[in-house]
């Protein structure tokens, strides 16, 4: 199956195509950046304007190492800017497929990883 592209935003990276799209919370006050591997291998949501930049991994891999696929969240080594562009979306995907430091972190529930 693939990824819903209608309305969305495509950026390759690294000879590889993702969809992202910035879309409203339904739970939260918040607006999500979503990023989805073509494959569906890569599934990131990292929430905007929050007090801690992360990010949450939903997808089988994370940083070149298998995951379950279940939710994890990790620090953003980058604070996010309040506008989001194509440059700001490589710069996450890069880190996410690329990088190694990962540093995760417990949600504590509201809106802010402890």
């Amino acid at each position: 199956m693939s990824v819903l592209t209608k309305g969305r935003r495509k950026i390759i990276v690294a000879d590889k195509m993702y969809i992202w799209y910035v879309a409203e919370d339904d739970e939260s006050p918040y607006y999500v950046l979503h990023i989805v591997s073509e494959d569906k291998r890569l599934i990131l949501s990292c929430p905007l304007q929050t007090k801690t930049a992360y990010a949450i991994s939903k997808g089988r891999v994370f940083q070149t190492k298998q995951t379950d696929g279940t939710w994890n969240r990790y620090l953003l080594p980058f604070e996010l800017a309040d506008i989001i562009t194509p440059q700001v979306v490589e710069r996450i995907i890069a880190w996410a497929t690329q990088g190694s430091d990962a540093a995760p972190i417990q949600f504590n529930g509201n809106d802010v990883p402890v």
